[in-house]
């Protein structure tokens, strides 16, 4: 049986210590080559964090506003700008009944477009609501903001390391290609090849995997805590020569590995079978709102969890 935690008014199911058979052998090269890595016992959340549960614990107005008070962002108003873009976004994609994205203003019943920059949103908006569907166009950095936010000198909430992710989304079963196994998934099993209908499931719409956990393949791309190697796993040395950029820079191996943004897991709604497996990777840039720039992460196929551990066990990284 599943062990259950409530904290923060989320859902944590207990992932017990063991050694993840990492990778797969006939996956892509950045999969390869199979080895063990050793995890310790964690937390993670039951399902990806929701637009409502992420304003929530953030102190923000909650959806369809979803901005922070006054008190935290002063006259960034540029900034808010950037914001007001990912909202709009999220408007059709995170809404629990939403079947189809559309025009965005579509998805904020008769209130004024005026709800959406901070002001009181209207009674008939009580019928829309943001609590079932995973958060979409969330950087790195927001998933790192909120778990610090919710972090004390006892318990550290924070995103799971790559290792830690596959051996959740594994749920037990060794070496298996999917949450459930090696069968191919189907749409009773996991939201995915559904780019044509521009909507995500609910989180809880598929079965649970062996630890408890929903929609660890499909749904939304997850965040990991760790930057993107390409080599990670077999450790080859840099190249003898330097590597030619497009753009004709010339630079080193770990150079480029700088430049890699973080690991996403998972697969999601919009992707086929191969993405959705517990051991593909990917990796985007990202950069937080307050920066006042566009970020890579501004799709609505990317959200994440969070994993809960006592102070003293931080966690492992690759």
């Amino acid at each position: 049986m599943t062990e259950v935690v409530l904290e923060h008014g989320l859902r944590f199911c207990r992932i017990p210590a063991g050694t993840l058979v990492m990778g797969l052998n006939d996956g892509d090269p950045d999969e390869r080559p199979v080895h063990e890595v050793s995890c310790s016992e964690f937390w993670m959340s039951e399902t990806t964090i929701s637009w409502f549960d992420y304003a929530r614990l953030m102190g923000w107005s909650p959806p369809p506003a979803g901005f922070p008070p006054k008190s935290e962002h002063g006259d960034e108003e540029m900034a808010l700008f950037y914001l007001s873009q990912a909202n709009k976004i999220r408007l059709q994609y995170c809404e629990d009944k939403t079947v189809r994205a559309r025009d965005w203003h579509a998805h904020v019943g008769e209130a004024s477009a005026a709800a959406i920059f901070g002001k009181p949103a209207r009674e008939d908006d009580t019928a829309f609501g943001y609590t079932q569907k995973p958060l979409v166009a969330v950087s790195w950095q927001e998933a790192e903001e909120l778990c610090a936010k919710l972090s004390s000198t006892s318990v550290e909430f924070r995103l799971p390391t790559e290792a830690e992710w596959e051996w959740a989304a594994r749920g037990g079963l060794v070496g298996k290609r999917y949450a459930w196994g090696d069968e191919p998934p189907t749409k009773e099993r996991c939201d995915f090849e559904r780019f044509d209908e521009f909507s995500i499931q609910p989180s809880r719409t598929y079965p649970p995997n062996g630890y408890g956990l929903f929609a660890m393949c499909g749904s939304v791309w997850e965040w990991t805590r760790d930057e993107y190697d390409a080599l990670a796993y077999s450790h080859a040395p840099p190249p003898a020569e330097p590597i030619t950029l497009p753009e004709g820079r010339s630079v080193s191996d770990m150079q480029i590995r700088r430049m890699r943004g973080r690991v996403l897991r998972g697969g999601s709604w919009a992707d086929g079978a191969d993405a959705v497996t517990t051991s593909f990777r990917m990796s985007r840039e990202s950069r937080h709102w307050r920066s006042a720039g566009w970020g890579a992460h501004l799709t609505p196929n990317i959200g994440f969890r969070i994993v809960r551990t006592p102070r003293t066990n931080p966690g492992r990284s690759l």
